[in-house]
């Protein structure tokens, strides 16, 4: 294979101190958040994980394993855990003794400790994996989601990608799954909550309904696959929060119903990319609090405030809120 590379280089990483507290986005424009001390433990397992399984790709068998495992696309994406791929023959062993053969098995399994969610995923161009011997990339955890991305060949060199563009040809790419509990399950996509009043009279009651969503950034790099693009939405008698699952990357939309309730008020919606599955940042807009909680690693797509009377259901209504538009009826 060839890829455009740049220069190898030396990587250094350093454990940054961060305080990671409960707070809320009051304003949800904000530069990448520093990695936490954990997370630059988790980036250090990463690349030592990525240069191993870089020179374990020369193996026929280990390219097999991780292409039919990924094509599976388990929760939605080409992509597959470490822990499911761990017991898959390689025709000369597992895909664990494969890797352990380089590490030894008590390292590689404290690595893998090291990485909660360790997920390997394959990026890029299509794969010819009989021929082909990829570059394995990192997808790091914390900061800066679009700095270069770091990637190994066979012979335990670094080099450089563009975050914003996936490679024509194919990269195996490690990181944490973003789709997945800590027990390996998928995560729940919809949550519902009609919040203090649990009941609106007929007159007067609005049903708040999404007819289309046009997605133009998704915020999310390549190294991540397919984003998770949520929305929340909140006001009398409706409390939704969920993900959109049939839209996900630039150029995608919603062409479709997706009711959340009713309501005889102001409705807001509050969009973002998810990155993260901890539940520690409270939403937080204008000083109006959406009363659910995500990770401070997701990002910000938009949020618009609408009034009762749009959703009286005699027109639709459309919402530019930069990264996508909604639109409501």
């Amino acid at each position: 294979m060839s890829l455009s590379r740049t220069v190898p280089f030396t990587l250094t990483l350093s454990l940054l101190l961060a305080a990671c507290g409960q707070h809320s986005i009051s304003n949800p424009v904000a530069a990448a958040p520093t990695p936490t001390v954990a997370q630059m433990q988790t980036n250090a397992a990463l690349h030592t994980f990525a240069k191993q399984l870089a020179a374990t790709l020369t193996e026929p068998g280990v390219r097999s394993v991780i292409a039919q495992q990924t094509a599976l696309e388990f929760d939605g994406d080409t992509e597959a855990l470490y822990t499911t791929l761990a017991s898959q023959s390689t025709g000369k062993g597992t895909f664990a003794q494969a890797l352990s053969s380089r590490l030894g098995a008590q390292s590689l399994n404290t690595l893998a400790t090291q990485i909660p969610k360790l997920n390997i995923a394959v990026r890029g161009g299509t794969w010819d994996h009989a021929g082909v011997i990829p570059w394995v990339a990192v997808a790091p955890e914390g900061g800066d989601e679009f700095a270069p991305v770091v990637a190994y060949d066979a012979q335990g060199q670094a080099h450089q990608l563009d975050s914003r563009e996936a490679p024509a040809v194919p990269v195996v790419v490690v990181g944490v799954n973003e789709r997945v509990d800590a027990q390996g399950a998928l995560l729940s996509q919809v949550s519902t909550s009609k919040g203090q009043r649990s009941a609106l009279t007929a007159q007067g009651c609005y049903s708040v309904k999404l007819v289309r969503l046009d997605l133009y950034d998704d915020m999310e790099p390549w190294t991540k696959g397919k984003a998770e693009i949520w929305v929340a939405v909140k006001g009398p008698g409706i409390g939704w929060h969920g993900q959109l699952t049939m839209v996900t990357e630039p150029g995608n939309y919603f062409d479709a119903i997706q009711g959340f309730g009713c309501t005889d008020g102001d409705v807001r919606f509050y969009w973002y990319e998810k990155d993260g599955s901890n539940f520690d940042v409270s939403i937080s807009v204008g000083g109006y609090g959406f009363g659910i909680k995500i990770d401070d690693d997701d990002d910000f797509l938009g949020s618009v405030t609408m009034g009762k009377s749009l959703f009286e259901g005699t027109s639709v209504n459309s919402r530019n809120l930069g990264n996508l538009k909604q639109y409501t009826h």
